[in-house]
């Protein structure tokens, strides 16, 4: 019943297109509205993060998030496994979307950020907030969302950016891009290694068996086949062998080969007031786990998922707009501890939107059909009022869902067939403010998850999740940014960012493990003709890493500093010293993070 409702979907989105393609008065592309459609969000109801501070000088998206945005990520070690826990949500209801596509992984649920390069990417933003009506299961606590633009003109780029550091790292970037009118190429390659030796500040220890070793490479191709109709490829691969740091009382001689192979192709088309856009992905993720890195006893997972998915759009007179989306998607996977498995989803989803002078409104519904598991109807409504060129109030709220992935499912022993989905309900409310050179965002949320899975002892010989945790999460989140020009060749830029945030389990009234309370940061940066120097503060405060919050990871305070020079427009070169005081800190029990190290980067461009 479920392929026919998509086949039936599918035939409309069609028809529909057809039925535009006989009415005059064509115009041109307009490629960044179409890009829209990827990310179907209007984000008056929102504050989003968009995570600056040039995507070409970083080469780890742990550490672009970490500088511009007060987020938790969890990270066992310099370049091991990390994951970004929005509004103490936890990782898997975090979800990453690359190119309008989830890639969350079905086995655990997560994805894993140091597998993630963010170099080749035009946009990366963060949106906090449920949104499971765009994106699906796992958008509970926000979506980090990676876009590719396409743009069709006459011209040439090449940016190669190398950086050495601490510890035997090196790694280089290199983009080629190449527009026509018709044409759009641009291949990406990066590659890394590094020791990752670090000494633990305060011990006599140094970071054994922590080295890693990985390439990505990216390529986009698109054709402008006429004034409405766009086709394009776009491809990413990585590849990551990372032996895994030991802890700071036991030595380890593991090590973990990841791959990822991400393919979309789409097609999208607009004219007049009628846009569309369509997708075909394919998503691969395998795990190799070395038991000890001088063998070849290993545990091997691996998963397949495959998407079709249209997202169409009618603009109606009085701003008033349409949109509704189809997708289709299949996966499968099999590991030493998963027997082959699979799953299909069908969703249909639309948006209803309107301008009414300062006044605009959103409504959102979302339906799944899954023939193993009962998904709930899912919405949002979202309102927002400029109350003058100042002042935006923002309101939404929603309700969301996180399905059990693969491993909650079906891992041998202790997997659990008879998950329910996880539900989750958010109300959110924010007020904006907007100045000459200020600006300033202040966040205020309420969400309640019912069923939250949780593995538990069973029978006493071995784990298995079980639906019943019960949590309320709340927060208030705080950012401001201010440019001041001293004189034309003097320039000073400030921002801060704040949150206070509590998890708290409605059964015990104990805080849900690894969820800090207070996360800040602040940047400041000036810029003088040529130079330019920039001081980052970030703060964590004290973590509680059991359920019964006797255990707690401290606060930590750090300091980075950067100095760059623009040599003339083809050339850049910066300095970076990361943990300028040498503290120790961890995001992880016994994982102790690298205490004071540098890096140079040389950037050229054309």
């Amino acid at each position: 019943m479920s392929r026919f409702i998509a086949l039936f979907f599918y035939i409309l989105s069609i028809v529909a297109v057809k039925a535009q393609s006989h009415k005059p008065n064509a115009y041109v592309l307009d490629t960044v509205v179409l890009n829209k459609l990827t990310t179907p969000i209007n984000f008056k109801a929102y504050h989003t993060i968009t995570l600056k501070d040039s995507l070409n000088q970083t080469s780890s998206l742990v550490d672009l998030m970490s500088e511009n945005s007060p987020v938790f990520i969890k990270e066992y070690g310099k370049g091991m496994l990390a994951s970004i826990d929005l509004r103490s949500t936890g990782p898997s209801h975090t979800q990453i979307v690359w190119n309008g596509i989830p890639i969350n992984s079905i086995l655990n649920g997560q994805t894993d950020l140091n597998t993630v390069n963010p170099n080749n990417f035009d946009q990366i933003f963060i949106k906090k907030g449920g949104s499971s009506v765009s994106f699906g299961s796992g958008a509970i606590g926000g979506v980090v969302i990676l876009n590719d633009h396409l743009e069709f003109n006459d011209y040439f780029q090449l940016n190669n950016t190398i950086k050495v550091g601490s510890f035997e790292t090196a790694q280089n970037s290199l983009s080629i891009l190449k527009s026509t009118p018709n044409w759009f190429v641009k291949s990406h390659i990066f590659l890394q290694k590094s020791k990752n030796n670090y000494p633990y500040p305060g011990y006599s220890i140094i970071n054994e068996n922590g080295a890693y070793k990985g390439m990505d490479l990216a390529l986009i191709l698109g054709r402008q086949m006429n004034l409405h109709n766009q086709v394009y490829i776009k491809s990413k691969w990585n590849k990551l062998d990372r032996e895994t740091s030991r802890t700071l009382y036991l030595p380890q001689n593991a090590k973990l080969l990841t791959e990822n192979s991400r393919l979309l192709s789409g097609w999208q088309y607009q004219k007049n007031n009628f846009s569309s856009q369509t997708d075909v992905a394919y998503l691969y993720e395998s795990y190799d786990y070395y038991f000890n890195k001088n063998r070849d006893s290993l545990s091997q997972s691996y998963s397949q998922t495959y998407v079709l998915k249209n997202i169409s759009a009618w603009q109606f007179p009085k701003q008033k707009k349409l949109t509704i989306g189809n997708e289709l998607t299949y996966q499968k996977a099999l590991g030493d501890h998963i027997s082959k498995h699979h799953r299909q989803n069908y969703a249909l989803f639309g948006i209803w939107s309107q301008n009414i002078k300062r006044f605009n409104y959103q409504i959102k519904l979302r339906q799944d059909i899954n023939p193993d598991v009962s998904i709930p109807l899912t919405g949002a409504v979202e309102l927002s009022f400029q109350m003058t060129q100042k002042h935006h109030l923002r309101f939404n709220t929603s309700r969301n869902y996180r399905l059990p992935t693969f491993n909650d499912l079906y891992w041998s022993p202790g997997g659990n067939p008879n998950l329910k989905p996880e539900d989750s309900y958010t109300i959110e409310t924010g007020y904006d403010l907007k100045l000459k050179n200020t600006t300033g965002h202040l966040t205020a949320y309420y969400i309640n998850s019912q069923n939250l899975i949780k593995w538990v002892p069973a029978n006493g010989q071995f784990w298995q999740p079980q639906n019943f945790e019960s949590v309320i999460y709340k927060g208030i989140e705080l950012s401001a940014e201010q440019k001041i020009l001293i004189s034309p060749k003097f320039k000073v830029a400030i921002q801060t960012a704040w949150t206070y945030q509590t998890a708290i389990n409605s059964q015990t009234n104990k805080n849900i493990p690894f969820t800090p309370q207070w996360l800040g940061q602040n940047n400041i940066q000036l810029t003088y003709n040529h130079w330019l120097l920039k001081y980052h503060y970030r703060y964590q405060g004290k973590i509680f890493t059991t359920t019964s919050n006797t255990n707690v990871l401290p606060a930590y305070h750090l300091h980075n500093v950067s100095l760059g020079y623009h040599i003339n427009e083809h050339f850049n070169i910066q300095a970076n010293i990361n943990n300028l005081l040498n503290t120790y800190y961890e995001t992880v029990p016994t994982r102790p993070q690298p205490g004071r190290y540098y890096e140079f980067i040389l950037n050229f461009k054309i």
